[in-house]
């Protein structure tokens, strides 16, 4: 299955993935972020995916393989995201020689190719002394750089062999000389006869290194901030929001979070905001009628009008409670999700639902209900405990075997460690990945009339291991053993391989997550009536969420019995015995 995080036309997808090319220099990442964003789309830098995938720098493959190796490295790459391994791409940047390969030249018909064109001065300027650039160095001067004349030398050299390459395979040149990268992104606009971002949008998009916007389309769109020391974002989603937070700002916390609360009510007092902090209990005990009652009574003395706001700081059980009150309290008022779990990051803070539990199950009373923005900090999950951070991962997996298998590829190359490391890229690229993969599903299917049922994998299993253990088991560790059951009823219907079976038990394991369910834990009869109170449910008969491949989902699959109970006494053969 190929999926896009637009939110364009049918004929605008057509003209999906925008390539950009040019030389070093041209502006190729900055101008491919700002069209991602007006697409609605995430950008992919080539450079940086081969970085991802190598595990090394640039300077070191051409160290450790010459450039030959590099462009191999580089071919691998462009074909892998052509092909749609990694499915939420929008714009690609290239590098400056991936052209001179026949085979990527290729692989570019058919695409929009935009040549970003600068002279060699312009080019040589902006990469100042090619620190980084190993082609920098070039061979008039045996390899060693002069400053910036051998730097204008060599991209001189670079322009003469690759200009006419660029304008081979573009379908669009745009001289970029003396423009701003919101005025080059502007111009390619209009070319594609999509309308520009607004100045004070599309600025957000080039910001710090540090951070990644993701933006959610359909028809209530909004923008996912995902990076470090965010807390100044907060206070700006709101003043945002529609009704700018005039009719009063609640701010509705997990206890545990009352510190966090209080600094964030401070600053939205600065602000100017009227705010109230409203204290929640933490876990699934939120996500409960009383609870939900205080919240309404509370927002009824604070006078919160139609214009307020509620800002939700907490993990996913707080972000749906908070949610579902914006959308109930005087038929909808914003809200602002503030995750503060990696749980709550990937799945519970993104795509709209709210909703709280009954004694009939999880989740069975709810609204769709969009924020106007999500804010994750990951400076906020240095409070989780590992096994709390690792769960989180569940969810993460999950969007790689749906739609993006360059997740998988993360998670299996990456060090356990490298998993959890909150300063390290790995995390908020998986962080990234994830959100952008919600995003693409949300942005068609907001109401789950058919596409978003996918992120439902693994979910019909994991629900009820969470019901008739209690909630013993945290929801993104039995998400794990639910897709390995849905995996399991796959290959038993003859739908996956073998090896798909397998790389689930595999890339699980990998991120420190359990890929079986104790025999003693709950019978195949407890379990299959908990599944038949799931949302997915028709005329009595369970129906799944099944893969026909790696990220190829098929939903409203009603599997038989026989091979339901043979999936369970599968995934309960390998005796994990705690949760």
């Amino acid at each position: 299955m190929s999926m896009s995080t637009t939110s364009l036309t049918p004929a605008d997808r057509s003209r999906l993935p925008v390539v950009l090319v040019g030389l070093p220099g041209a502006g190729k990442t900055t101008v491919a972020r700002l069209l991602a964003r007006a697409l609605r789309g995430a950008s992919v830098d080539l450079d940086a995916e081969v970085r991802r995938r190598s595990r090394m720098s640039v300077p070191e493959i051409f160290e450790a393989e010459g450039e030959e190796g590099f462009r191999d490295r580089e071919t691998a790459a462009l074909r892998s995201l052509l092909d749609g391994a990694a499915t939420t791409t929008g714009v690609i940047a290239l590098g400056g020689g991936a052209v001179l390969r026949p085979a990527n030249r290729e692989m570019l018909a058919g695409c929009t190719v935009v040549h970003l064109s600068v002279t060699a001065a312009t080019a040589a300027a902006r990469v100042g002394d090619g620190s980084g650039r190993p082609l920098m160095a070039g061979p008039q001067d045996g390899g060693a750089r002069t400053g910036a004349d051998g730097v204008r030398r060599r991209m001189e050299q670079l322009a003469a062999e690759r200009t006419a390459l660029y304008e081979q395979v573009a379908t669009l040149t745009v001289v970029a000389d003396g423009l701003t990268p919101e005025a080059v992104a502007e111009e390619v606009l209009r070319h594609l006869g999509h309308p520009a971002p607004a100045a004070d949008r599309s600025a957000t998009v080039a910001g710090p290194e540090n951070r990644a916007t993701v933006c959610v389309g359909g028809p209530h769109p909004y923008d996912v901030v995902i990076g470090q020391d965010l807390s100044r974002c907060v206070t700006q989603a709101v003043a945002a929001a529609p009704g700018h937070g005039a009719g009063g700002v609640a701010v509705v916390h997990a206890d545990v979070l009352d510190e966090r609360a209080r600094d964030l009510e401070a600053a939205l007092a600065a602000d100017g905001q009227r705010v109230t902090r409203l204290a929640v209990p933490g876990g699934e005990a939120a996500k409960r009628t009383a609870v939900l009652d205080r919240l309404w009574q509370a927002l009824g003395s604070f006078r919160m009008g139609r214009d307020g706001c509620v800002v939700a700081l907490g993990g996913g059980a707080t972000t749906d409670l908070a949610g579902f009150a914006a959308a109930t309290w005087l038929r909808g008022v914003s809200v602002v999700q503030v995750p503060t779990t990696l749980l709550a990051m990937v799945d519970a803070a993104v795509g709209g639902k709210t909703g709280i539990d009954t004694d009939a199950g999880k989740n069975l009373v709810g609204a769709f209900h969009p924020p106007a923005a999500v804010v994750c900090d990951l400076d906020s999950l240095g409070t989780l405990g590992a096994e709390e951070l690792r769960a989180g991962l569940g969810e993460v997996v999950k969007c790689g075997l749906i739609a993006d298998p360059a997740i998988l590829d993360l998670v299996l190359g990456s060090r356990p460690a490298d998993l959890l490391s909150l300063d390290g890229p790995v995390l908020a690229e998986l962080v990234t990945r994830s959100v952008a993969v919600k995003a693409g599903v949300v942005g068609e299917d907001l109401t789950e009339s058919g596409l978003r049922e996918i992120l439902n994998y693994g979910h019909t299993y994991a629900h009820a291991v969470e019901t008739v253990t209690g909630y013993a088991w945290r929801h993104g560790e039995a998400v794990a053993v639910g897709c390995v059951f849905a995996a399991e009823v796959a290959h038993r219907s003859g739908r996956i391989d073998a090896d798909l079976l397998s790389t689930h038990r595999r890339v699980l394991a990998a991120a420190g997550l359990p890929t079986s369910f104790p025999e003693g834990a709950g019978r195949y009869e407890e379990l299959a009536q908990v599944m038949l109170s799931d949302k997915k449910v028709r005329s009595g008969r369970i129906r799944m969420v099944l893969l026909d491949g790696l990220a190829r989902p098929v939903w409203g699959v009603e599997p038989d019995e026989a091979v339901l109970r043979a999936a369970h006494a599968a995934v309960t053969g390998e005796g994990r015995t705690q949760p």
